[in-house]
Parts: C-alpha cells; sequence; structure tokens
C-alpha cells in the first residue's frame, strides 16, 4: 500500500480534484472548502485508504453534506433573528439614504472609528466590550465612537468632500 506524501497528494489532486469540486457542489456552495476538509482528512489517515478514491468521494460527500446543515443552520438563525427585530426605518417613508450609500460612507471612515461603529450599532456590542476587541480603553471607544458619527453627520450634510477619504492606520 502506499504512502500518503506530497508527491502522492499532488497526483491525486491533479487526476480527480476537478470532479471532487463538482461533486462537492451538489450540496454546497463551498465545495473547495470541502474538498480541502477531506484532503486534511486523507492526510490524517496513517495510511492510504484501500481505494483512496472513492475514500475521497465518500469525505468530500460527508463535508459537503455537513456544511450545507451548519449554513442552513445559521440562514436560519440570521432569519429569526430579524424576524424579532423592529424595523430601522419607518414603514411609512422611504429611508434618507440607502444602503449603498450608508457602505460607502462607512467605508470613508477611519478603519477603527468604521469597526467601533458596525460593532456598537449592527453588532450592540456594550463600549467595553468593544474597548476589549479593538485594544483602547472604554472611554477611547466612546470617543471614537463619537467622532465617527460626527462624521457621518457631516457626509449626510454634505459638509465633506464626497471623493475625500479618512482611513488611517491603527494605533
Amino acid at each position: 500500500m502506499e504512502r500518503i506524501d506530497s508527491e502522492w497528494l499532488r497526483r491525486v489532486i491533479d487526476a480527480h480534484g476537478a470532479a471532487l469540486v463538482l461533486y462537492a457542489q451538489q450540496w454546497c456552495n463551498a465545495p473547495e472548502d470541502a474538498l480541502q476538509m477531506a484532503l486534511v482528512d486523507l492526510v490524517r489517515q496513517q495510511q492510504v485508504p484501500e481505494q483512496p478514491v472513492a475514500w475521497l468521494f465518500q469525505a468530500v460527500r460527508r463535508r459537503a453534506m455537513n456544511w450545507s446543515r451548519g449554513e442552513h443552520r445559521r440562514v436560519e438563525h440570521h432569519r429569526r433573528a430579524a424576524e424579532g427585530r423592529e424595523s430601522w426605518f419607518l414603514e411609512d417613508r422611504e429611508p434618507a439614504i440607502g444602503s449603498e450609500e450608508l457602505e460607502q460612507m462607512l467605508r470613508r471612515l477611519p478603519d477603527l472609528e468604521r469597526e467601533i461603529v458596525v460593532a456598537r450599532i449592527w453588532g450592540e456590542l456594550s463600549f467595553e466590550q468593544i474597548a476589549a476587541l479593538v485594544g483602547v480603553s472604554t472611554s477611547a471607544a466612546h470617543r471614537r465612537y463619537r467622532k465617527a458619527l460626527a462624521l457621518l453627520g457631516d457626509m449626510l450634510n454634505d459638509t465633506m468632500d464626497p471623493s475625500e477619504t479618512c482611513h488611517e492606520t491603527r494605533t
């Protein structure tokens, strides 16, 4: 029986990789990841299975199905969470700003401020949690949050040049 080494693995991937990815696509939207996990499982074997290609197809199938179940659970969890949340926009009015415009404005914020705003508003984290997450004091997290909100307000009021960006590195 052959030994699993990098050359043997390369030959198997070259000969069967595309077919294994195609096979995994039946169950999940990340077939390359399913194949990669199956290959890791194969490398962890003490010796090459008796029928390595059949073994890989079985492992890819199992990994792809597991991936699909996990993805389904995540989507369902997010759907249920969204149902219980109040709308951020008034139902009888169009939002003052579209999601694409908001995303562009967020991208124009300095990196750390953007991270803090997203963690606070969409992640619903406390300032203490945000401070620990980004490695600043609680008061610094709060100051940067207020600064970001002011910048976003300026952008909404068109006081900032739309082509201007504010990226900075973390300190």
